[in-house]
């Protein structure tokens, strides 16, 4: 049991680690505490405000059933196999696989 705690312990410093190297990597030229501070600022700004961020009643179409459906596949080739052309399929590369393991 001490060895699973010892274990994960171990696991959570590598992470750290490697965690702390990628953001030495990346450190802002002003430090991460103005990058913060100015990412707080935009946030709070009204630039991002939520009712901006929502689609208006003109912007969304309304699309009927019909044409979500006319999206699928055409109608002269079904979506789907017939089980009959599955178990065609399957004898194929079956026969297929015997004869590459007979070489």
């Amino acid at each position: 049991m001490t060895g699973a705690f010892v274990g994960g312990f171990v696991s959570v410093l590598c992470a750290l680690a490697v965690l702390l190297a990628l953001l030495a990597g990346r450190r802002p030229e002003n430090g991460w505490s103005a990058w913060l501070r100015e990412s707080l600022a935009a946030w709070r700004s009204d630039e991002l405000k939520g009712a901006d961020l929502r689609p208006r009643r003109s912007d969304v179409r309304d699309t009927p059933v019909e044409d979500i459906f006319s999206l699928g596949a055409p109608e002269d080739r079904p979506a789907y196999a017939r089980p009959e052309e599955l178990v065609a399929r399957l004898d194929e590369v079956r026969g297929h696989a015997r004869n590459v393991t007979r070489r």
